[in-house]
């Protein structure tokens, strides 16, 4: 309902353009006003930095429409002179269709993949892994200990960093029990945490993790390092292409 009220407003906002005596209302400062009204109208941001990525979007998708309803006009016209006419709406209104039937999956399975990967390395004693981190907000486990964030990491990545009876449990026990009373004998005993999960179909489950020394996230020029964090195991594949080996809350990210 809200994203229906502001594309309303927009939407009469273009159609006033047509109209010489509004032209006051057509100001720069008042068309910047009038976008980040829409955007808080539309998707209510919580905090200052998911408004500005709102902002962002809102303004590179219109930029987007804008230039292919002019470059379709450029691609009908056999002149340099570039008159107004039925192309430009027509290129604007298709360009709209496609980004809303396609954008979200391109966005999704193109872009944020590659803008929300992190290379990561974790520490035990002298043993390092490392793999891709991929930043999951909606990751909430937490260290029931500490009520820390927990990270999650695929066992296949963790393998060589864990001694061989930790190993021998989790790939030997015949059920959970059994590769829980065998974890809490073995030489890692220290460091194992039980952490508390839901999901569908599994209201009250354990997820097996062990405390890092350290966790180091790469983002370029800059490295966020956390102590003593809980890794949690996953013993599946996080990403069936192996695009990414480990999910990283965004806590750990803006705490670092």
């Amino acid at each position: 309902m809200r994203i229906a009220v502001a594309a309303g407003l927009g939407g009469i906002y273009a159609v006033g353009y047509l109209f010489p005596e509004l032209s006051l209302w057509y100001s720069l400062p008042l068309k910047i006003l009038l976008s980040i009204l829409l955007v808080v109208l539309a998707v209510l941001p919580r905090t200052l930095k998911d408004l500005a990525k709102g902002i962002l979007l809102f303004y590179g998708i219109n930029f987007l429409v804008a230039g292919a309803s002019i470059g379709s006009s450029y691609l009908v016209q056999s002149s340099y002179q570039l008159d107004y006419s039925y192309w430009w709406l027509l290129a604007g209104i298709s360009c709209a269709l496609l980004i809303g039937m396609y954008g979200k999956d391109w966005l999704k399975e193109r872009i944020l993949p590659q803008l929300l990967k992190f290379p990561v390395q974790l520490t035990f004693d002298r043993n390092r892994c490392s793999g891709q981190g991929f930043v999951d907000t909606g990751n909430g486990l937490r260290d029931p200990l500490t009520n820390r964030p927990v990270i999650i990491a695929e066992y296949q990545l963790l393998k060589d960093c864990l001694p061989a009876d930790f190993q021998e449990a989790m790939e030997d026990s015949r059920s959970q029990e059994e590769m829980l009373d065998r974890l809490s004998q073995s030489s890692w005993a220290s460091r194992l945490r039980l952490i508390p999960f839901t999901s569908i179909g599994k209201k009250n489950g354990l997820l097996v993790g062990v405390r890092a020394d350290d966790i180091r996230v790469s983002l370029g020029k800059n490295n966020i390092k956390h102590n003593n964090m809980v890794v949690g195991i996953y013993q599946d594949q996080l990403s069936p292409e192996g695009l990414y080996q480990l999910l990283i809350p965004l806590e750990i990210l803006d705490n670092g």
